[in-house]
């Protein structure tokens, strides 16, 4: 009888992280779109605000060699900034790419999962890709932070 219930609730909980990650058209945005993302974080019925910013860093300190472009890595960084004035800064960081052609993810999202984990918070849902493949990561919300619940990654079989 445990183990019944147990499957059940491990079914549940899974189809509840299957449904919610659902990334429309709509929502996403290419990596040097940096308008602000307006989401309900804390429950309070206000939208709090997330700010994303981009950034690059040099995989390689060299003086011996130039850089080239695949040496430098372009990340994203989400902060949040809720209603009531809590900050919680460089809350999710992701490395979408080099500067190189064609070695980069061209969109992101990040929208709303819904209370994916029933702690009654809202998480999160990030959503990055291009033509041939795309990662998308449920992010918990733990209060004054938020942590990876899964990942999931999809090539083109097309290519």
């Amino acid at each position: 009888m445990t183990r019944a219930i147990l499957t059940i609730f491990v079914i549940l909980f899974t189809f509840e992280i299957l449904k919610s990650q659902s990334i429309k058209d709509v929502d996403r945005r290419p990596f040097d779109s940096l308008a602000s993302i307006r989401i309900d974080i804390d429950g309070d019925g206000k939208l709090d605000t997330i700010h994303p910013r981009t950034y690059r860093i040099n995989k390689k300190q060299s003086k011996d060699r130039n850089l080239t472009k695949k040496d430098i890595r372009k990340w994203i960084t989400f902060d949040l900034v809720t209603t009531r004035g809590r900050r919680i800064n460089n809350f999710f960081k992701y490395n979408y790419g080099t500067a190189e052609q064609g070695g980069s993810y061209w969109v992101y999202a990040l929208i709303s999962a819904g209370d994916v984990n029933k702690d009654g918070k809202t998480d999160l849902l990030f959503y990055s890709g291009d033509d041939s493949s795309d990662e998308t990561i449920t992010l918990i919300n733990r209060e004054n932070r938020f942590t990876v619940l899964s990942r999931k990654v999809t090539d083109s079989d097309d290519w």
